[in-house]
């Protein structure tokens, strides 16, 4: 039988008339489509959300490449560090930080705070620093010697806002031995928000030679931050860079930043790309996403049996039909290609359908789940209004995704050689699932099917 043939019967059989048949070959087609919604789904929110808590560590935090001193320094060897990293090729900024522990009270509260002590320029010179921080009161001022800007968490649970006092308590050794406490006061200048809460609870900015005055230099981590134009060209399994920036001269220079840096400051630093500063952090979080999509695969897996029963019952219901065509002379080879070709057409339909409706999804993953708990909790308060007088019932409001352990807003990143692999996958799902129909169609005797009519 010709190729032209095979096709033509295949869709013929698929969508050439109407009845019971054509309408198990499209709820099959209909329900790999929308088995497909959440894998996509999973593959672009899940590397939105990793790309941006990444960028947010990244550039407020960890920065692009970070060089740690392994003891104290004197002010001579940290000018002198500070300037061979500066005249690195494919450094685009340098930033001496101290950082330290301390507890933070007030009239309010008090809490526990990591104390980071920074130069009074950094909101100016970092362009990264300042397009993840916003600042939600007052300013990021640290041109006084007792200025301090807060996360939002952190005022919150202390109850103060820009203008009012802090005191910060932290410890140094005594000379007798044992640790002395020490406390000093500053001056609320601003309060902002990194869009992560776990890091807003955290962090009290401090100016650097404040930091280095009150902090233990042995408890403490002294350390210099490191950027470069693009962190994701940086060693790392997580993401490959900015596409045509991969193939650049300047990411090629910046790839070879922390080697550079390692060089020129000796053994008395440590230095980390950022992906090797928080490895534990970015391991669970692909971790995660793989499960996920593993499980998602297993749901168009099971939806791929739709497929499979469709085209059995196609079969029993073509019989007289694979019957004559064998008559004429088709083989049960032609009779098998027909019905894996019927199941091919049907993943791909699906494949698109769904590839569609989750990018759709995905691309309004932000208002989705906004008016979806916007339906819900109006819908708890329809059901608390109702039970008033029965004695009433407690609402408590829904939160898909709470900012407090999460983003405030997920970022969106298409992955389009991620959905060509899933798309992929599901059409080859689909096509297995036709094999065992298919062969049974083309193991039909037509003399067994002639006795029956």
């Amino acid at each position: 039988m010709k190729r032209r043939a095979v096709w033509w019967i295949a869709l013929r059989y698929l969508f050439g008339r109407g009845g019971r048949e054509t309408g198990r070959i499209v709820s099959a087609v209909v329900i790999i489509g929308l088995s497909l919604v959440p894998l996509v789904v999973v593959l672009q929110v899940a590397d939105g959300m990793i790309e941006g808590i990444a960028r947010r560590f990244i550039e407020t935090g960890t920065y692009h490449v970070r060089a740690t001193a392994r003891r104290p320094l004197t002010e001579q060897e940290r000018e002198q560090a500070l300037a061979k990293l500066e005249q690195l090729p494919g450094v685009r900024h340098v930033t001496p930080e101290v950082q330290g522990m301390g507890l933070a009270h007030s009239l309010g509260d008090r809490t526990g705070v990591t104390l980071r002590g920074v130069p009074a320029e950094l909101w100016e010179q970092d362009e990264g620093f300042r397009e993840y921080i916003e600042v939600r009161e007052g300013r990021f001022d640290l041109s006084e010697r007792d200025g301090a800007v807060l996360g939002t968490e952190t005022a919150a649970s202390l109850g103060v806002a820009p203008g009012d006092e802090l005191r910060i308590l932290t410890v140094r050794p005594s000379p007798r031995g044992g640790f002395l406490p020490r406390v000093t006061r500053f001056t609320v200048r601003g309060v902002i928000s990194t869009g992560y809460q776990e890091l807003d609870r955290l962090w009290v900015f401090i100016p650097y030679e404040r930091g280095l005055e009150i902090l233990d230099r042995d408890a403490a981590t002294e350390y210099i931050g490191i950027k470069v134009d693009d962190p994701f060209v940086l060693e790392n399994p997580l993401f490959r860079g900015s596409g045509a920036a991969l193939f650049s001269a300047a990411a090629r220079t910046a790839a070879h930043v922390p080697a550079a840096a390692a060089d020129e400051l000796g053994r008395d630093w440590r230095v980390d790309t950022w992906y090797e500063a928080e490895r534990t952090r970015y391991i669970s979080f692909q971790t995660t996403k793989n499960l996920l999509t593993f499980i998602m695969l297993l749901i168009v897996c099971v939806a791929a049996v739709n497929i499979s029963s469709a085209l059995v019952l196609l079969g029993i219901e073509k019989q007289h039909e694979i019957a004559i065509l064998k008559s004429v002379g088709a083989s049960p080879r032609d009779i098998t290609q027909i019905f894996i070709l019927a199941g091919f057409i049907a993943g791909v339909l699906g494949t698109l359908l769904g590839l569609a409706v989750g990018m759709l999804v995905a691309v309004n993953i932000n208002e989705t789940m906004s008016a979806i708990e916007f339906t819900i909790n109006a819908f708890q308060t329809v059901v608390a209004l109702v039970a008033v007088p029965f004695g009433g019932v407690e609402v408590q409001p829904l939160e898909i995704l709470s900012a407090e352990f999460y983003l405030e807003r997920i970022p969106i990143r298409l992955s389009f050689p991620e959905l060509f692999v899933a798309g992929a996958a599901a059409i080859l799902i689909a096509t297995g699932a036709s094999v065992i129909p298919a062969r049974r169609a083309g193991a039909t005797r037509p003399l067994d099917v002639m006795r029956r009519y």
